[in-house]
């Protein structure tokens, strides 16, 4: 928080404007975005129960909006770009985790408790592999980039010759989803089998979020996705094997042209909309 303080504080300064309304914060979820506490968040695990809202606040002397990244980025999309406008909207970051951000009736959608979004932590395949907080085959489990890493690690075990090995300097740590990439655009069978592995995962997990929620568009980003855009059309097919007929014509699937700054952009709309 003191960090972020700082960030904000040369921010302003260099931004020679005459006010500022406020704060946005985007950031990793669960997360309650009244209060900005964190719920047994996954990927910040030493961050439960805690909120760096109060401090913000108080160090900067202007009102703080948190968020949860991908609803931010979701919200983003209906505000600037080819989805402005959109009603009803799906948005998921494939990185180091998997977010899910929902737009429905013009609304972010946050639930109960504000963890509402977590699409990560669907079922796409029982029995195979879980994620951090022990969710059984679920899409984070088995198309993260830290899954993507893991599978690897596991399936070298009977592969050693694999190209993947080599490019991590032969050392187990070492793999990430990028050397994954690399080494199947470079013909590696076994990188393009988990590749392959992990198109068909996301395809059930993306036919499924559109059959149940019928969007404008289901908009995709974070490194994982920017890893397989030489695989788009593969990709599609497999969420259109997994959509219901009326979708197939025009599958609502596409790539986000806000980048690794979606969250960015939609926590500063938050802040517009609640300052208006």
């Amino acid at each position: 928080a003191y960090r972020l303080t700082e960030s904000a504080l040369k921010s302003i300064e260099g931004a020679h404007v005459p006010s500022v309304c406020g704060l946005g914060v985007a950031t990793a979820g669960p997360i309650d975005p009244s209060t900005g506490r964190y719920v047994d968040p996954p990927n910040l695990i030493s961050w439960h129960d805690k909120t760096m809202k109060p401090l913000l606040e108080k160090s900067l002397g202007l009102p703080v909006w948190i968020g949860h990244d991908a609803t931010l980025a979701a919200f983003a999309e209906t505000q600037f770009g080819p989805h402005s406008g959109a009603k009803n909207l799906l948005y998921v970051t494939v990185s180091t985790g998997v977010g899910g951000g929902i737009i429905t009736n013009g609304q972010m959608v946050t639930g109960k408790h504000g963890h509402a979004g977590e699409l990560g932590h669907i079922t796409v395949r029982p029995g195979a592999e879980k994620c951090n907080v022990g969710c059984d085959g679920c899409l984070e489990g088995n198309v993260s980039g830290t899954a993507i890493g893991l599978l690897a690690a596991k399936t070298l075990k009977n592969r050693p010759d694999s190209r993947i090995l080599k490019l991590a300097n032969n050392k187990y740590e070492n793999i990430t989803s990028k050397i994954v990439f690399d080494a199947a655009d470079d013909g590696d069978v076994v990188a393009q089998q988990i590749v392959k592995q992990v198109i068909e995962n996301l395809g059930i997990g993306f036919g499924a979020l559109i059959n149940i929620f019928d969007p404008d568009a289901l908009v995709v980003g974070g490194g994982v996705m920017n890893g397989l855009k030489a695989y788009w059309i593969d990709l599609k097919q497999s969420v259109s094997n997994h959509s219901l007929k009326v979708y197939r014509s025009k599958l609502p699937l596409y790539q986000t042209t806000h980048g690794d700054d979606a969250g960015l952009i939609g926590a500063a709309a938050l802040v517009y909309r609640n300052s208006e």
